[in-house]
Order: C-alpha cells, then structure tokens, then sequence
C-alpha cells in the first residue's frame, strides 16, 4: 500500500541524511540538550516538591492553631464558671448557688471583649486561613481524588473540601452569637449565619473525607483509589465516627434543652431578668443540676466533635509522604545569572559568604574572577523524595 522508504544512499545524494562525521560533530550539542533537558525537569519537581511540602507544613499549622483555640477557650470558660460564673452582673452570689455553664461553644467564645472570645477567635481565624491557603486536596496524594469524581452542581469533590471546611470556619469565629434570652431580631440573622458555618465545618468536611476515603454509605459511589496506608485509613474512619458520634449526640443535647418538658420543668432553666443599674436583660438566676448537667453534656459533645474534626487533619499531615521530601540544602544562585546584581558586585558577595559551618569560601577567592562566575552558573542539588 505504501511505497518502499528511500534506501540512505538515496538520502545522503539529497542531502537529508545526516553523514557520519556530522553526527559525531553534533554529539556534544546533543549530550548539552540532554543535560539541559534534565536539569529543567529536575527543576520543575523541585519546585512542585517545595510547593507540596509547604502545603503540608501548613496544614499542620492550622490544625494546631485550631487546637489551641479550642483548648484555650475551653480552659478560660472552666476557669470562668468556677469563679466570675456564681455572681451576677452586680456581684452577688445566684440563689442557686451554681456557676452559669453555656451549653455551646459559640454560647461561651460569644463576647470578643473576653479572654476566652479573643482567643477563640484569634486562634481558629489564624488556623482556618493556614488551611484555606494550603491548598492540601489539590497538593496531598492521600487527598486528592482527582477532577472527575463530581457532587452537587457538578463540582468535584476536592473543590468542595477546599471551599466549604475552611471557609465555615472563618466564618464560624468571626459572627458570633448571642444568648437566645437576650438575642433580638437582628441578633438571630447573627445566629443563622453562625449556624450555616458550623454546618459548613462539621458536615461538609465529614461529607468531603467520607467520599475521599469511601467510608460506609459512600463507599459504593467512589471509583477512585486513595494513596493512602492501612494505618492511616484506619486512623481516619475512626476520625469519622468520633465526628459522627459526638456531633449528633450534640444535636441530641440541644433538642432536648430546646424542648424543655417532659425532661425538665418550666423553673429549671437559667431565669434572666433585669436588675438595677444593668441595661438589658440579664441572668438572675442559674439553673437546676438536671439542666445544668444536660448543657455540660451538649457542650462536651461538641468540643470532642471538634476535637476530632482536627485530630483528622493532624492524621492527614502525619500519614502524607509531602512532609518527608528532603529538599535542596542550598538554592541557586541567580544574581550573576539574571544580572539582577552587577558581576562585580555578586563576586564580591560570594567571596564574602561565610557558610554556617564556619568555612568560608576562600577557594573561589583564590581561584579568580572567573571562577566566582563560573559558580554563578553551578546548579544547586535538587533534593530527593524519602519514601
């Protein structure tokens, strides 16, 4: 069907084949595109590399900024209900002779004015932007599912895990809420918005990691293969049922404080009234042991649902094989390169480099100018992947 190709004899008369002593000629030009051809994939991973490994690094920031605003918020409001939470507004000491105790986290972080608000907010805010801003499902191999597992709308599942979690908790810290007694109007569009970040927080990330490591009822629906070890998927289900668990039985807590009878009485609840000299409503009495161990129960909940959330973050980082690349131990120079400062100038500035182990670089002085350029042009290690 196709003609015979044209025998070299024919080709080299044409002068398209490429002769002997040619080929010879252009081996070093060859063996130099080749070398340059690895030294720029080799580049390009070391970038890709740096930039994973900040990802992971940031996560880990996050979650433990997380961490630390709930345990700091937790550890003041304790502190608080044990001391300023038997008194009043005026500084006498309730009837009941019980501390008041939120029954949320959002109740107890609500003021900003207080230690507990400051450091709720400044610690989650802190923690929500490292995480938003590492970009971990698109740059973690035991996250990322790829682009073609879709969800609602159409959007993949990592689009979802990198713009619902983190927003929900910046928003989460930053509109605070009001006690339900004192709330007004205005106040409740405050509760909504909070409602819709917690919700964002809490079920859209287990929504997210459900599907990325197929857990249960999404396991039928995951067609992807997770980079992921034994240890660490076990690690992370188990994440997922704590989550599950604590956050529903919280959801439980609080229908039950919403409804009220037949589980306690009209008189055991907290009594908010005015008091002289206080604008507002305020609390006048705290409420009964039952009610009170109820919110304890609701509160506790959602701190170990919390808790979780970030626990599974902090067994992401750990398990990640990003955290371990071992990158280049000196970066290259590109002020003589890029003439971004005069040769004269960069040579000196080498001369001078002093290394951290003390010896300095007196080689490249002694050897001349053209050697300082010369190492101008020398390409740093590119570092290595430890598996």
């Amino acid at each position: 069907m196709f003609p015979d190709p044209p025998a070299d004899a024919d080709l080299e008369g044409a002068g398209f084949a490429p002769s002997e002593p040619s080929l010879q000629a252009d081996a070093p030009i060859l063996q130099q595109l080749q070398e340059r051809l690895r030294l720029v994939e080799a580049k390009e991973l070391g970038r890709e590399a740096m930039e994973r490994k900040r990802s992971a690094k940031m996560l880990f920031a996050g979650a433990v900024s997380g961490l630390l605003g709930f345990l700091f918020a937790l550890t003041i409001g304790i502190i608080r209900e044990q001391t300023f939470g038997k008194r009043d507004a005026l500084g006498n000491p309730f009837p009941s002779g019980r501390g008041y105790f939120p029954e949320t986290v959002s109740e107890m972080v609500h003021d900003p004015t207080r230690p507990e608000g400051k450091c709720f907010f400044a610690f989650c805010f802190v923690g929500a932007l490292f995480i938003f801003f590492s970009n971990y499902p698109m740059l973690l191999r035991n996250v990322y599912t790829g682009d073609d597992i879709k969800g609602c709308f159409g959007i993949s599942w990592p689009t979802y895990r990198q713009y619902v979690p983190a927003p929900g908790m910046m928003l989460l810290s930053i509109v605070t809420v009001t006690p339900q007694a004192q709330a007004d109007t205005l106040d409740q569009i405050c509760v909504a918005l909070h409602l819709v970040g917690a919700s964002m927080l809490f079920i859209g990330y287990f929504i997210c990691e459900a599907h990325t490591i197929a857990w249960r009822c999404c396991r039928s629906k995951v067609k992807h293969r997770v980079l992921e070890t034994k240890h660490g998927l076990r690690q992370r289900r188990i994440c997922l049922w704590l989550i599950a668990v604590f956050y529903l039985s919280f959801l439980i807590f609080e229908v039950l404080l919403s409804i009220g009878e037949p589980f306690y009485g009209p008189d055991d609840g907290d009594e908010w009234g005015t008091l002289p000299g206080v604008k507002g409503k305020t609390l006048v009495d705290t409420a009964t042991l039952k009610v009170k161990l109820l919110k304890v129960g609701s509160y506790s909940c959602e701190v170990l649902s919390g808790l979780s959330l970030i626990a599974s973050h902090l067994v992401i980082w750990y398990h990640c094989e990003e955290r371990l690349y071992d990158l280049p131990e000196e970066l290259d120079q590109l002020k003589s390169r890029l003439n971004l400062v005069p040769n004269r100038k960069a040579r000196d500035l080498e001369r001078n480099r002093t290394l951290l182990d003390g010896d300095s670089s007196d080689s490249a002085e002694e050897s001349g100018p053209e050697s300082g350029d010369s190492e101008g042009h020398s390409e740093g290690s590119q570092g290595r992947l430890v598996e």
